[in-house]
């Protein structure tokens, strides 16, 4: 019989579910990899939203402190399906945790959405968080703007 201290799990995406999942694997002893492939943890915590507001650091405090467990190993920028397949992982942890974060905004399927100058949530606020991720360069100039969603 294999104990909790045998086992190996990864654990893909480090943002809160992903960090959550392992915080309870280690309680049971499991040793965990955590792969992300962003240069740095906490996904939509940290390129979602404002990360200098004041609730914000906390969580992310309370995030590091899981990080900060022997038995949880985070390893940023690492591309699952390009610098390791799942496959690969299968042969070597005796699990394997998809906890990946939604990327991309979703459809509001209203006249206009698709226009020149229309942009997502993920889109804008990925420029304002710094996330690599996104290139796209702004025109801050418009002086009419809509914001759909708060």
């Amino acid at each position: 019989m294999t104990s909790p201290t045998d086992l190996r799990v990864a654990v893909i995406g480090a943002g809160p579910a992903g960090i959550y999942a392992s915080d309870l694997l280690a309680k049971q002893g499991v040793n965990i990899d955590l792969f992300e492939q962003m240069p740095a943890p906490f996904g939509l915590i940290r390129y979602g939203v404002a990360p200098d507001h004041p609730r914000i650091k906390g969580i992310i405090a309370s995030l590091h402190r899981v990080l900060d467990t022997p038995t949880i190993r985070l390893l940023g920028n690492i591309h699952i399906g390009e610098d390791i397949t799942i496959a690969q992982l299968h042969e070597y942890y005796d699990a394997v945790l998809l906890a990946t974060g939604a990327v991309a905004d979703r459809d509001l399927d209203i006249p206009g959405e698709n226009l020149n100058g229309s942009y997502g949530a993920a889109d804008f606020v990925g420029f304002y968080d710094g996330n690599p991720r996104f290139h796209r360069t702004w025109n801050l100039t418009a002086t009419h703007i809509a914001i759909i969603g708060v």
